[in-house]
């Protein structure tokens, strides 16, 4: 029996977020300005930079269920709405933060998010948030929350058969 799947995945959205912020802001698909909030032993970029951070999922429906015979499974689709918390760091940080959070509820938005893993939904406006670093500096950072929608889909083993062997017996035969 196969083991359970899901699509897409966390690292499927995000890096389908994080390649639609660098060609928003016209960054390099490799750029090291943009980081993956909450990991260990990384340290931030100099200059002005993103961190995105994965928020809460919230389920929209009770989905639906169908049935996959070429793959053995049972699928579950999952409509979720996904939230992404975007901190937007240094001088670029006001500007980032307004560029993107207009640029999420447009439709050039929608249709340059690949690939299509993530729908924009709706974002929030910037907030200033500064921060004090270690070194007592005060940071710029600006916040924004992004939220799309996703329809994940969990694939379940599921015994299947295509083939049956049928014995069938008259009754009368069978009475007394």
């Amino acid at each position: 029996m196969a083991a359970a799947t899901l699509l897409p995945t966390e690292d499927d959205t995000f890096d389908a977020l994080f390649g639609w912020i660098a060609k928003v802001l016209d960054l390099p698909d490799d750029t090291d300005q943009i980081v993956k909030g909450f990991q260990n032993l990384t340290s931030t970029p100099n200059g002005s930079y993103i961190v995105i951070s994965p928020g809460i999922m919230q389920r929209q429906d009770f989905g639906r269920r169908y049935y996959d015979p070429d793959n053995e499974q049972a699928v579950q689709q999952a409509h979720l709405t996904y939230s992404y918390q975007v901190d937007c760091y240094g001088a670029a940080g006001p500007t980032w933060a307004s560029i993107l959070s207009v640029a999420w509820r447009s439709m050039w938005g929608v249709d340059n998010l690949l690939p299509p893993v993530l729908t924009p939904l709706y974002a929030d406006a910037p907030q200033q948030l500064n921060i004090v670093n270690s070194e007592g500096q005060f940071e710029q950072r600006f916040m924004i929350r992004l939220f799309g929608q996703v329809n994940q889909t969990v694939g379940l083993p599921q015994d299947f058969f295509d083939q049956i062997e049928l014995d069938s017996i008259t009754v009368a035969d069978q009475l007394p």
